[in-house]
């Protein structure tokens, strides 16, 4: 769930991305995760979608990690921070213990905000194809 002013617009990483509709201060919370704000579809269901929705799942969705990873379905943020880019060195940082992203500095207002996808799924299921 996503904590911040917020707005989606083009982005230079990609596609669509994720700004800051006011200045962040480092370590202010940005998303917190919430099961009420992702759903859980089984690839099943997915498949089941019509092309134009199937093809929105897939890209803003993903497998999770570790004990957290699940096999024949997918988590679909149904919130704006499914528009959260990735980056090597991203915007926010997560904090595991409180299950959120913080800013990982000063961000001025209209930063895009980025995070590291490693941080919530496996390298190999942050691109996929339902098989």
């Amino acid at each position: 769930m996503l904590l911040v002013a917020h707005y989606v617009d083009r982005s230079a990483i990609e596609g669509l991305g994720l700004y800051c509709a006011r200045d962040l201060r480092a370590g202010e919370p940005v998303y917190r995760y919430d099961w009420r704000f992702v759903m859980v579809m089984s690839d099943a269901e997915v498949r089941a979608l019509p092309e134009p929705m199937r093809e929105s799942v897939l890209r803003y969705s993903f497998r999770g990690r570790g004990e957290a990873r699940l096999t024949g379905a997918m988590y679909y943020c149904a919130d704006d921070s499914r528009y959260m880019n990735h980056a090597d060195q991203p915007s926010t940082l997560w904090i595991a213990e409180r299950n959120e992203y913080v800013a990982a500095r000063d961000l001025p207002a209209g930063s895009e905000l980025t995070c590291d996808y490693r941080d919530f799924c496996e390298p190999e299921d942050c691109e996929f194809e339902l098989r």
